[in-house]
């Protein structure tokens, strides 16, 4: 009867007397195997002989420990002649004086269990984890990265529910909207935060999707889990650097304009007066250049302890200060009366001129500063607005001497007169041609090959001499001259690329191009018909440098912008990226090609560890988001070989070259081709 069920079954039965001679074999038993008819009585051994010889240890151990109280299964394989296998499984107990064997074919089953260890032998090279839940969340199958990531062995996670598909708690925001969109839509992609087994925090990017049977049953959730704790550190820490001056502490602009815009909010629900002040140090630049940058450094250092201590607070509120960069600060103080406000910026001036002894400087030194102030909601203005007016305000009182304090609304139409005199200057210089452009070398930091330039402005001034953009271009910044100052750069750039091009040097020229520039309303039309008079080569060696990102309010338009201008074939970088200046929201969101590391990181990185972590924070993200990235400020070869191991293979600054005026960048490509790196990068220039 049990010989009948087995063949009912498709399985084969044998048996066989205790001397292996006499047998019996069934006809399901013959099928499988390929055996005739005549073989109805095979004995015990014509079976063996039918075995692979690599199986047939195993079933002979099998036979020899046989008894009559269990029946044991053995797997073996039958080859053929021409080289394929079939794999069997045999049970064989024994009956008093008889053996008897059963037989199933388990080709398919060894074949999916052979497919699938090779499959998960290949998920396992995978630094991503991948791990497949039931119904009921338990994992039931996983590779080697989710046990490494969440620091559990691969037992512990199979069969139960892992942490990162546990309910959301109260608070729990991500785990909430995931849990929401699998019901809605049965697939969420997102970031965690969840604990290693050893409790340490961990950040995961997480890509959850369902699997559903023949009648749209959830069965299954697939999972892949990326360990993402480095890269939201380093975003983390881009982040900060973005929102908190390093050397002071102090907030950046960026956070100084939220904060400005909730006291604005809170004094028109309270009824107080803001008070708006712009700090600036008296001749820091002469200071800095006489004693040194830490020397320097420690002086504003020194001045925001000041600044902080002569705030004041109340139970519900407190003043605030921040570094809008440079030595210039902004402090948001809370008074009753416009008087109120004029001792609170007297008091800062006393407090400011108080001699500081600073180590490395000798004698205690004296400094002052400027105070530029405006009252809201008196000067009733946008956030934006109000600092600017603040600022017009140290202009005057910095042409007054300094050392002084001036409020907005009683000095604006002096400033309007000088401001507006300022431009016409600058528009004179356009005119009679006192502009001109620099070169500054940008090189493969592996070979010292010269890849290109960046073009730089400077104002031959007839009395003042060579002047920086810094000091005249903030004047045209709202101005139509701001864009005829912009067309005529690019236009001597393009000139430029053109001649080096025919005398052999073909390099590209990058040009710095400001926020408010870029978002003209026929800037892309205006470029076009620059490049219309040169080669059509020479636009893809156009680079644009893009300025004053915290400017940029309608990302939507400007994005749009430069991909019309990339069609040209122009190429975008987006410049100081790291600093309070820019947000990782433009390099998510614009069509950037090139991403440059401020000077200020790269100076540091050997020695300050935030600024190593900043540096290989930018090129990660640079290489993720398909980015070129360029080095500036590189002053040695010892940086320089840092930044290639990190994956920054183009450099410039002064350990490479100084910005040169165009009669010398030939000469200096020239000899700088037969110049090893280590050479080329010695401070030296024509």
């Amino acid at each position: 009867m049990i010989a009948d069920a087995y063949e009912a079954l498709g399985a084969g039965v044998a048996s066989w007397d205790s001397k292996r001679q006499g047998g019996h074999v069934s006809s399901s038993w013959r099928t499988l195997l390929g055996w005739p008819q005549a073989m109805a009585n095979a004995s015990l051994d014509d079976w063996l002989a039918c075995i692979d010889s690599d199986d047939l240890p195993a079933v002979r151990d099998t036979l020899a420990a046989t008894d009559d109280k269990s029946a044991r299964a053995t797997p073996w394989r039958l080859r053929d002649r021409g080289g394929g296998e079939r794999w069997f499984e045999s049970r064989v107990v024994r009956t008093g004086r008889a053996l008897i064997a059963t037989l199933v074919d388990v080709t398919e089953r060894h074949v999916a269990v052979q497919a699938h260890a090779a499959q998960m032998a290949l998920l396992d090279q995978l630094e991503q984890g991948v791990l497949v839940t039931d119904a009921q969340f338990r994992a039931v199958d996983a590779n080697r990265a989710p046990c490494s990531i969440l620091g559990v062995s691969h037992d512990e996670l199979v069969d139960n529910v892992p942490a990162l598909l546990r309910p959301a708690a109260v608070g729990d925001d991500a785990r909430h909207a995931m849990w929401s969109s699998l019901r809605a839509t049965g697939r969420w992609c997102g970031e965690l935060i969840d604990r290693r087994c050893n409790g340490d925090p961990c950040a995961l990017r997480v890509s959850i999707s369902t699997r559903h049977d023949d009648q749209a049953t959830p069965r299954q959730l697939a999972v892949t889990v990326t360990d993402i704790t480095e890269t939201r550190l380093q975003r983390e820490a881009l982040e900060q650097r973005a929102e908190f001056d390093a050397l002071t502490r102090l907030p950046t602009r960026a956070r100084v304009m939220r904060v400005l815009d909730e006291a604005m909010r809170a004094s028109a629900r309270d009824g107080f007066v803001l008070a708006v002040c712009c700090v600036d140090l008296d001749h820091f630049k002469s200071f800095n250049d006489r004693c040194g940058r830490d020397i320097a450094d420690q002086l504003l250092v020194e001045l925001t302890h000041r600044l902080q201590r002569s705030l004041r607070s109340g139970r519900h509120w407190a003043d605030a200060a921040g570094r809008l960069g440079g030595d210039e600060f902004v402090l948001l103080l809370r008074v009753a009366s416009r008087d109120e406000a004029r001792l609170a910026v007297e008091r800062v001036l006393r407090v400011v001129a108080h001699p500081i002894s600073l180590a490395g400087a000798g004698d205690a030194i004296g400094v002052t500063a400027s105070v530029g102030a405006t009252l809201y909601p008196p000067d009733n203005c946008d956030a934006e607005t109000l600092l600017r007016h603040a600022s017009h305000a140290i202009y005057s009182a910095k042409q007054g001497g300094g050392n002084m304090a001036l409020f907005f609304d009683s000095e604006h139409n002096r400033r309007a007169h000088a401001r507006a005199a300022a431009i016409g200057r600058v528009q004179q210089g356009l005119e009679r041609d006192e502009l001109m452009l620099v070169y500054q070398p940008k090189v493969d930091l592996r070979s010292g090959t010269l890849l290109g330039v960046e073009a730089l402005l400077r104002w031959n001034h007839p009395q003042h001499g060579l002047i920086g953009p810094a000091e005249f271009l903030p004047l045209i910044e709202r101005t139509t001259l701001a864009a005829d100052v912009g067309d005529w750069v690019l236009a001597r750039a393009l000139d430029q690329a053109e001649q080096w091009q025919r005398q052999g040097l073909a390099i590209g020229v990058s040009v710095n191009v400001s926020a408010r520039q870029l978002q003209h309303g026929d800037f892309a039309a205006r470029l076009s018909e620059l490049l219309a008079r040169h080669p059509s080569e020479l636009a893809a060696r156009l680079e644009l440098e893009v300025l004053e990102t915290a400017a940029l309010a309608d990302l939507v338009r400007t994005g749009a912008l430069m991909d019309r201008c990339r069609s040209m074939g122009v190429r975008f970088a987006l410049d100081d990226f790291g600093t309070g200046y820019s947000s990782l929201s433009y390099l998510k969101r614009l069509p950037v090609d090139v991403l440059k590391i401020d000077r200020s990181f790269v100076h540091d990185m050997l020695t300050d560890a935030e600024d190593n972590a900043i540096v290989e924070g930018v090129i990660a993200l640079a290489m993720r988001f398909g980015c070129q990235v360029v080095a500036e400020g590189v002053e040695s070869p010892v940086q320089a070989r840092r930044l290639v191991e990190l994956g920054c293979v183009v450099g410039q600054g002064l350990g490479i070259a100084a910005a040169m005026p165009r009669p010398d960048l030939l000469a200096w490509a020239r000899s700088a081709q037969s110049r090893p790196i280590d050479a080329a990068l010695a401070l030296s220039h024509p």
